[in-house]
């Protein structure tokens, strides 16, 4: 826990607002996905089998 080892957040955890996220998005380009989310986002194509 932080209080364990003596650290603090810098700021108190919040839930975004619907536009915090709308505002936070608009600043990606058109289309941007991050490649690390890839593998998350598109379940509408086949998976590999081992």
């Amino acid at each position: 826990m932080l209080n364990e080892c003596q650290m603090e957040l810098p700021k108190k955890p919040w839930r975004p607002t619907s536009y915090e996220l709308q505002e936070k998005g608009r600043s990606f380009p058109p289309h941007y996905l991050h490649e690390s989310w890839r593998d998350y986002l598109y379940w509408d194509i086949e998976l590999e089998s081992d």
